[in-house]
């Protein structure tokens, strides 16, 4: 239990901290497209990876950051659907949510082909 209370408290930090720099960024930068690159941090990957690779190895590691190449691919799906329906419909709430939809499908598709085309994790123990 005090693992898993050390971990969560990890993942606030770097989330948090990500989150609150990554907002200083949009504030701060006067082009909002341009500053929008900050807003698709990845700072759950990044605390995700960091910690599989410090409690079970780089195997662990590496898994779970080929799925975040799944879930970045759809989140770019995400992006560009919702913007679409921001454009033709108006309807904010409409729009993210079919841009959820949207994200979670095309990343499970993603993650199906990338399987297909044989992912190899790391096998070498000394790596870990």
């Amino acid at each position: 239990m005090k693992k898993l209370a050390i971990d969560l408290i990890v993942r606030f930090i770097f989330g948090g901290l990500a989150v609150a720099i990554c907002y200083i960024f949009l504030i701060m930068i006067p082009w909002k497209s341009f500053a929008g690159i900050f807003a698709a941090f990845p700072a759950v990957m990044i605390s995700a990876v960091i910690l599989a690779g410090v409690e079970k190895g780089s195997r662990t590691a590496a898994d779970i950051a080929f799925g975040a190449v799944a879930g970045m691919i759809g989140g770019l799906v995400c992006v560009t659907t919702t913007l679409v329906a921001l454009n033709t419909s108006h309807e904010v709430v409409w729009s993210i949510f079919i841009g959820l939809i949207s994200w979670f499908i095309s990343s499970a598709i993603t993650f199906k082909i990338m399987k297909k085309i044989k992912y190899r994790p790391i096998t070498s123990k000394a790596n870990d």
